[in-house]
C-alpha cells in the first residue's frame, strides 16, 4: 500500500514511487518557519516525540524511532524536533516539520506512511490496591492516566467512558510526559495507568520501582500501530520501501531486539494492505 493522502487521490500520482530514492529534497524548518523557507536539501526535519524509552531516548539522540528514522534515510542529515503527542498530529499541515512521527489521525495536507511501529498497550495497577480489570468497563471508578489524546485511540468502549463529556472523564488524567504519568501512577494509592508495557518498564525501573508491585492487565488490542506524515508523497514513498527492506532484511527485527522492546506483533508480520 502507498501513501495516502486525505486532502486528493490523483490517478496518476502511483508512477515514479519508490524510483526517485535520493532524489529527494525537502528544507530544513524550525518550529516558526515554514517548509517554503528553508535551503537546505539534505535536511529533514522531523518532529518526535519527548523522550519515551525506549523508543525514544536522550533528547532524540537514539532509541528506537530515531534509529529506524536514520536506516530509512541515510542520505539525509535528519534535525529531530522534539513536540508534544497533540502538536504531533498536526505538525506537517501547520508546516512545522518535513515529517512527523508517530501518528495515527490522517489529516489533509499530509500523505501518511504504512505502519512503522506498534505500542503495547495495557493496564496496570499495583499489587496493594486490589484492584481487577477483566474489561474496559471495569475501569469506571477509578483514576485512569493516559497519554494526550488516548481516549482516540484505544477502541470505542474506552472513548465513550473518557472523551470530553464521557460518563467518567472527570477521573481521566492525560499528561503529556510518559515520565511525569509513571511517576505520577507510583505517587498514587488506587489509580491505572493506561501505557505501552515497554515505556512503563523502563521509566519505572529508572525511578526506582520494582515491576514485581504491578498487575498488568490486557483489556486492549494486542498492539496500537502508528505511522509517520510527510508533507512529499515521493520522500513518504521511498519511507515505505526502506521500512519493507528492513523487515526483509532482517534489521527492523535486530532494532527491537537491541532496546528490548517485546511486542506480540510488529508492522513486519502485516500484509501491506493491512495498513
Amino acid at each position: 500500500m502507498e501513501c495516502i493522502a486525505v486532502k486528493s487521490l490523483f490517478p496518476f500520482w502511483f508512477l515514479a514511487c519508490g524510483l526517485l530514492t535520493g532524489l529527494i529534497s525537502l528544507g530544513c524548518v524550525s518550529d516558526e518557519a515554514t517548509l517554503a523557507e528553508s535551503t537546505d536539501e539534505n535536511t529533514l526535519t522531523i518532529a518526535i516525540s519527548p523522550d519515551i524509552p525506549p523508543y525514544i531516548l536522550d533528547n532524540a539522540s537514539n532509541g528506537l524511532e530515531v534509529d529506524l528514522m536514520q536506516l530509512a534515510f541515510p542520505d539525509y542529515d535528519l534535525n529531530f524536533v522534539q513536540l508534544p503527542y497533540e502538536e504531533l498530529e498536526t505538525a506537517i499541515p501547520e508546516k512545522k516539520a518535513d515529517v512527523s512521527v508517530g501518528v495515527r489521525q490522517e489529516r489533509e495536507g499530509q500523505y501518511d506512511s504504512i505502519d512503522f511501529i506498534a505500542f503495547s498497550n495495557v493496564a496496570i495497577a499495583k499489587k496493594s490496591a486490589d484492584i481487577e480489570l477483566k474489561k474496559i468497563a471495569d475501569l469506571g471508578g477509578y483514576e485512569v492516566m493516559t497519554w494526550q489524546n488516548a481516549y482516540l485511540e484505544l477502541g470505542d468502549g474506552f472513548r465513550t467512558m473518557f472523551a470530553p463529556g464521557g460518563v467518567d472523564h472527570a477521573n481521566y488524567k492525560e499528561v503529556a510526559d510518559q515520565q511525569e504519568q509513571v511517576a505520577d501512577f507510583w505517587q498514587a494509592d488506587k489509580a491505572v495507568i493506561v501505557i505501552d508495557q515497554n515505556i512503563f518498564n523502563q521509566f519505572s525501573q529508572t525511578l526506582g520501582y520494582s515491576l514485581d508491585d504491578v498487575v498488568v492487565f490486557d483489556l486492549f488490542p494486542a498492539v496500537t500501530n502508528f505511522k509517520v506524515a510527510f508533507a512529499d508523497e515521493l520522500l513518504c514513498n521511498e519511507f515505505n520501501n526502506r521500512i519493507r527492506q528492513l523487515c526483509l532484511n532482517g534489521d527492523y527485527q535486530k532494532l527491537l531486539d537491541k532496546y528490548g522492546v517485546q511486542l506480540p506483533k510488529t508492522p513486519c508480520d502485516q500484509p501491506d494492505e493491512d495498513n
